[in-house]
């Protein structure tokens, strides 16, 4: 019998190839798992059945490599099955308002259908999304251009679009131990334009209920429907049911993001926590794109692994999140990407820190009559009467 002789500088090669192989055999699980997560949420027993793995061992690769690492997991909702529309604001807040612009946006979430704002580095103006009911389209579009005949305004632009979307997390290209990302920029694929093309979701019936429960799924997937029902004071049966036969059955949440920029709602601060200077964010608009140039548009930019959300129509916006170790690289992509639509064409890089998001607008939901609310008249009064007193109590 012949005796095999290994060194021990062979044998720590050997031990260090198969720990690599360990590891990469662990983040392929995850990659796995943070699929599944985008389209069923965190259900780890339907997880664990698709994967053919056992519960607790994508209980634990859950907890350990998303939960523990600060990566939120949320609801997205399609506003579009809501019968909401998406409109962008680009903005400059006049100078007596600026202190007060999140307390300002924030209350129009409440009263006026605004999901989100982020202030652009180096001009300083605001971008205001905002999710309103089709059929209050033009009234939301009055008040806001009544604003900016108030004063709170020196510039704005209103840019409506037929659909928006987040993008899924394309966790291939990450490394959940490092924390890093590996994408080639240079790759090339096939230019099938037409399959970049995208058909708005249709609107569906809801209520009051569904839009609690989904609020709470935005905020956290993590909850469950009882910790929802406790929270909300809605018999679990009920709510339960809502949940299968409405929200999920009525498609009124299009999947889950994994938030990997780490920005993150914490409910018992109650705020928004970012990480800083990990990633840079670019707000890309196109005006006036034709059908092909949008496809063209949206074939490039989601064939990075760093697009965030998109939304098109007549115009297309995207937002790209790119890591700092890449912002030249991923310059030089949306330069490519953009170049035969650059007349039409304005890129604002987003400071991060000055953003915040909402749930869906529920509060303005009349659960009586189940229809979408606005008083535009009230409205108008309301923060006609707050610029006012900001302004004399500056003087």
């Amino acid at each position: 019998m012949q005796t095999l002789h290994v060194s021990s500088r062979e044998y720590g090669v050997l031990g260090m190839t198969l720990v690599q192989q360990e590891i990469e055999n662990v983040n392929s699980r995850t990659v796995q798992l943070v699929k599944l997560l985008t389209e069923v949420g965190p259900d780890i027993p339907e997880i664990s059945r698709k994967l053919g793995q056992f519960k607790e061992s994508v209980r634990y690769r859950y907890k350990e490599k998303i939960v523990n690492r600060g990566f939120a997991v949320q609801a997205v909702v399609d506003h579009e099955r809501l019968g909401l529309k998406r409109l962008i604001l680009i903005s400059e807040v006049a100078e007596p308002y600026r202190n007060y612009a999140q307390a300002i946006f924030s209350a129009m979430n409440e009263l006026c259908y605004v999901v989100g704002f982020s202030k652009t580095l180096i001009s300083g103006e605001q971008i205001i999304s905002v999710s309103a009911p089709i059929e209050m389209v033009a009234g939301v579009k009055a008040f806001f251009n009544i604003m900016k005949e108030n004063g709170l305004f020196s510039k704005l632009e209103i840019l409506e679009f037929d659909w928006h979307r987040n993008a899924p997390m394309k966790a291939e290209y990450y490394d959940f131990d490092t924390g890093r990302w590996d994408f080639n920029w240079q790759r090339t694929g096939p230019e099938d334009f037409k399959s970049a093309n995208y058909t708005p979701s249709t609107p569906c019936k809801f209520d009051i209920v569904d839009l609690l429960i989904i609020k709470e799924l935005q905020m956290d997937a993590n909850k469950s429907l009882k910790e929802i029902s406790d929270k909300l004071g809605i018999n679990y049966k009920k709510l339960a049911w809502h949940y299968s036969s409405h929200v999920i059955s009525r498609r009124m949440i299009s999947g889950y993001t994994v938030n990997w920029m780490g920005t993150r709602y914490d409910s018992s601060l109650e705020k928004a926590l970012h990480r800083k200077h990990r990633y840079f964010a670019l707000d890309v608009f196109v005006r006036n794109v034709t059908e092909m140039e949008q496809m063209r548009l949206r074939h490039y930019m989601d064939g990075i692994a760093f697009l965030w959300s998109e939304a098109g129509g007549k115009d297309y916006f995207a937002r790209i999140v790119i890591p700092v170790d890449n912002v030249v690289e991923g310059l030089q992509f949306i330069g490519s990407a953009t170049s035969g639509v650059k007349d039409r064409l304005s890129i604002h890089p987003m400071d991060q820190a000055e953003a915040l998001s909402f749930t869906v607008s529920y509060k303005l939901f009349d659960s009586a009559t189940k229809k979408w609310a606005l008083n535009g008249e009230e409205l108008t009064q309301r923060f006609s009467e707050l610029l006012v007193e900001i302004k004399s109590g500056r003087q």
